[in-house]
């Protein structure tokens, strides 16, 4: 099968490298996807960076992946074969205390795929076949949105109020534009930060805001970029508002004042993903056409290109990589 890997920790043309590898044979209770679509997240970078120090090279990046199940090892379910399936970005254990409470995004013994394990970035992949689950009704390119970006930003969404409140979402990519859409499905006035002209005229002919210099005073502000522009993000939320951190590109430390939070009283909260039936909104989401899925396709060759495309701020919505 072809599959790119991370090879190095590096720029994305050194480091990221398209193979012809044996296909996996599924394990005991595994399932066998033939991957359709494979998103790109924020995350992915990072780990190409080198800033999570748990990821043993070579590895198969990624952890957003749609596909069919084409075979299942012993003691899996058989009625999985031939089903299109999303696949779990992480596998959590169940057990420990935050999964028993619901908490499963934060379990403390998590596996995620492209980093403990090989992920998304190939034709094929086998993984515990209790973490793939069936779907029906979207198209596969349109799917991949729903096994991360789209569910993170209805989690994110769900903890704080943003009904009628003014929002800002800082940073215009893939996270950035359905935080914006899932607010403003919510109630908000939503309003999103952009350099680029031609995502700003897309997001506008969504009924989204585009952020003008001057502005200030948000209710709430997410903010998708992290330690480059958290303490501006402070800064725009109003007395007593509230902002909401969910990545960080560059995978640097912050350096900010706590007088900034303390005299401004803001509520700083930071979001880590998503439950799994989240993923099930984010699709009943997408069928119903609630949702604007938009992204820019790649062939899986081109994926460190994509990479180049994500850090450059040129792509449009979610990269998708198409093996």
């Amino acid at each position: 099968m072809r599959a790119v890997r991370l090879v190095k920790y590096g720029k994305p043309h050194e480091a990221l490298r398209l193979e012809d590898l044996e296909s996996p044979t599924p394990g005991r209770g595994e399932a066998l996807v033939r991957i359709e679509a494979a998103g790109v997240c924020g995350r992915d970078l990072v780990v190409r960076k080198g800033a999570f120090p748990h990821v043993r090279l070579p590895v198969i990046p990624g952890h957003e992946g749609v596909g069919r199940v084409v075979d299942v090892g012993p003691g899996a379910d058989r009625d999985l074969v031939g089903q299109r399936v999303f696949v779990a970005p992480a596998m959590y254990d169940g057990t420990c205390d935050y999964c028993r409470r619901g908490l499963e995004n934060l379990c403390r013994n998590a596996q995620y795929l492209g980093e403990h394990r090989d992920g998304t970035y190939s034709e094929y992949m086998a993984l515990p076949a209790d973490f793939v689950y069936p779907f029906h009704g979207v198209d596969p390119r349109a799917a991949v949105l729903a096994t991360d970006v789209i569910p993170t930003a209805i989690a994110a969404v769900r903890r704080v109020d943003v009904e009628g409140k003014r929002v800002l979402v800082v940073g215009g990519g893939g996270t950035g534009l359905y935080l914006a859409q899932v607010a403003k499905l919510r109630g908000a006035d939503v309003y999103i930060s952009t350099r680029s002209a031609d995502k700003a005229k897309a997001y506008g002919s969504l009924g989204i805001g585009i952020y003008r210099e001057g502005m200030k005073d948000f209710d709430v502000v997410f903010d998708t970029v992290g330690s480059p522009t958290m303490e501006t993000s402070i800064r725009l939320a109003k007395r007593n508002g509230a902002v909401v951190l969910i990545g960080n590109v560059t995978g640097e430390r912050a350096q900010l004042s706590p007088a900034l939070i303390i005299l401004r009283q803001v509520a700083v909260l930071g979001h880590m993903a998503y439950k799994p039936w989240d993923v099930y909104e984010a699709l009943d989401l997408l069928r119903r056409g609630l949702i604007a899925p938009i992204y820019t396709e790649y062939g899986l060759s081109e994926a460190a290109k994509a990479h180049e495309d994500m850090e450059a701020g040129a792509v449009l919505g979610r990269a998708v990589l198409i093996p």
